[in-house]
């Protein structure tokens, strides 16, 4: 680049600093005014430098658009968060107290739940939709579970147990829509008396009623994920992906290059795959075009607490072990660090399933905090 450009570009850089800290609705403005003007101008080094302008300001808003949006007290700590749609997001605390939004965190509800056994701890939070969610739990100190399936039908307030299993359990929900969905049940006991096994569960009525699928469970190990994505469903063991477009009845396989952990799978489809490795201290990832499995790079390579996917965007954390998280723009080939809470990194986070909205949280060993980040260009 020229002295001319270099100068022109260290000038826009002051600018943008200084446009940055006006309103977004300024920002919006200059942004339709550089996609028009990049468009017209025939000198090669200004449509560097807008150019340059433009990834800047992209770049400053991919980070910038996290919101603290609740606070919990000082007792209350995450224990799962999960979000249907961009308005409509729900967080349970591991005391069992809920607080949950209609209008993307504008406005919270707390919830003091009646229903639920006494000394349970969480396996999963599943939000349908505004009035209906699941609770995946383990009945704590006996070694035997049972690991219980609560459902509310009225936004969280009251609860009725749906499903229970012998052992300790660790239960995970795919929904497909309000009537449709599975349910893998993990189970063990401490001492050998339940034998250990898991077993693939769907329902045809919202989740009053689980059935046992013993004829289409593609998978006899212990379910690690289970996923959905649209229309798609995926489930992850230690050592196979396996992958369905039509309700589960038949599933392709492919195994992973070792036996992995596989505890945060993301998927948009057979071809594309992002899920944790080892024992949890890797991200490994298949692409569109390649049969390879490779090793994102750019985080440090802590215990890998969270991963979402979202076409070629990846967000991953270390809550255990960094402050900052991580962003991948390249479909988690590398990964580039940021802080939304100074305190920590997210232990918890989830995208919207249908929608764009993030939504993360601090770890559970510290007073819980919730911050959203929704998308939007700018």
């Amino acid at each position: 680049m020229s002295l001319t450009c270099a100068f022109g570009f260290h000038i826009i850089k002051k600018i943008i600093r200084e446009l940055l800290q006006q309103k977004i609705s300024f920002l919006f403005y200059l942004l339709l005014f550089l996609l028009r003007l990049i468009t017209k101008i025939k000198i090669a080094p200004m449509k560097k430098i807008i150019s340059c302008l433009l990834v800047t300001i992209l770049c400053h808003n991919c980070f910038a658009q996290w919101q603290l949006s609740l606070t919990l007290g000082n007792n209350e700590l995450i224990a799962g968060i999960s979000s249907p749609t961009d308005n409509v997001i729900w967080v349970v605390t591991t005391d069992f107290t809920i607080y949950s939004t209609t209008n993307g965190g504008s406005n919270w509800k707390k919830i003091v739940p009646t229903g639920l056994a006494n000394d349970i701890s969480l396996t999963q939070l599943f939000t349908v939709n505004t009035t209906t969610a699941f609770l995946g739990v383990n009945t704590n100190f006996t070694g035997v579970g049972p690991g219980i399936i609560y459902k509310t039908t009225d936004g969280g307030k009251n609860w009725t147990q749906v499903f229970k299993h012998k052992g300790n359990c660790d239960i995970k929900f795919a929904m497909l829509d309000d009537s449709k969905g599975w349910m893998s049940c993990n189970f063990d006991s401490f001492n050998g008396s339940v034998p250990s096994g898991q077993s693939l569960y769907y329902t045809t009525n919202g989740g009053s009623k689980w059935n046992i699928d013993s004829i289409h469970d593609p998978t006899k190990d212990f379910i690690q994920s289970l996923v959905i994505n649209g229309k798609k469903l995926a489930i992850g063991d230690g050592n196979f992906f396996y992958y369905s477009t039509n309700k589960g009845r038949n599933w392709t396989k492919q195994k992973y290059p070792s036996q992995i952990a596989n505890t945060l799978l993301q998927f948009e489809d057979s071809n594309y795959i992002v899920t944790n490795g080892d024992i949890s201290f890797s991200i490994i990832a298949k692409r569109p075009g390649s049969n390879k499995w490779t090793t994102s790079t750019g985080y440090p390579n802590g215990l890998i607490t969270t991963l979402v996917l979202d076409g070629n965007e990846c967000w991953t954390s270390e809550a255990f072990d960094a402050l900052t998280n991580y962003y991948s723009s390249d479909s988690a080939k590398t990964f580039t660090p940021f802080t939304v809470d100074a305190s920590a990194g997210f232990q918890f986070l989830v995208k919207a399933r249908n929608g764009r909205t993030l939504v993360g949280g601090t770890p559970s060993f510290m007073p819980g905090r919730v911050w959203i980040n929704k998308r939007s260009i700018l």
